[in-house]
């Protein structure tokens, strides 16, 4: 059950600022703040912390309908290194992230451990507001081979140097486009592992010679034979 507020006194959000705020006044600490809808409109409308470039938001209880107030918020404007991870987010709250300016500054998004469907990830993949990202966590979500091909095609994603796609039921489709990443021009890490293991999809990355020239490379490929 959500905290009950009184929403007439905003000192309970003065408390959460002074409380979660570093000493630099570079990091916000808003993690574990269990929010209801009420709570995520206050928040969008009357918290705006300039200069910070890093905020923690996991463990919130998310969900979409809080990400529509969220997201417009002046909150996430300077933020650079965004920890949204372990919430209720699905498909339409990764939407209004990915369609909102506000997040324009970002070089690190983590998401993974929440509802993320394949058409999530295609919004990400999608939004001109991205492109600065340069590590995208969605492991643990459900973004399937159509969000693999997406993101692995992005057109925006062009500095993304680290992605994540721990268990999330990719199959063939989804390794061979990543085994090509035509889109991901700057990737030095990916990993798939805990998914769909598939022998078609396990050969085409194995013989991929973009994914040999990874730094890292972490999959459900058997260890090769000395």
């Amino acid at each position: 059950m959500a905290p009950k507020v009184n929403f007439e006194d905003m000192t309970w959000l003065r408390r959460w600022i002074k409380k979660g705020l570093s000493k630099d006044k570079k990091t916000l600490d808003l993690s574990n703040r269990r929010f209801n809808l009420q709570i995520a409109i206050e928040v969008a409308e009357g918290l705006a912390v300039p200069g910070i470039e890093t905020l923690y938001m996991h463990g919130c209880w998310l969900k979409d309908s809080y990400m529509e107030e969220l997201a417009e918020s002046d909150l996430f404007a300077p933020v650079k290194e965004l920890w949204m991870y372990e919430n209720s987010l699905g498909s339409e709250g990764v939407r209004y992230i990915a369609e909102s300016e506000k997040f324009e500054n970002l070089h690190y998004l983590s998401l993974y451990s929440n509802k993320i469907g394949s058409e999530g990830a295609v919004a990400l993949a999608e939004s001109p507001h991205l492109s600065r990202l340069e590590t995208l966590d969605l492991s643990f979500n459900r973004v399937g081979d159509e969000g693999a091909v997406a993101l692995a095609q992005s057109k925006h994603l062009n500095r993304l140097k680290v992605l994540h796609l721990d268990a999330n039921g990719i199959g063939t489709a989804g390794m061979a486009a990543l085994a090509e990443c035509s889109g991901l021009r700057s990737l030095t890490t990916l990993n798939l592992t805990y998914n769909r293991m598939e022998p078609e999809g396990l050969e085409l990355m194995a013989a991929s010679p973009r994914l040999k020239q990874l730094e890292t490379f972490k999959s459900d490929l058997p260890p090769e034979d000395d």
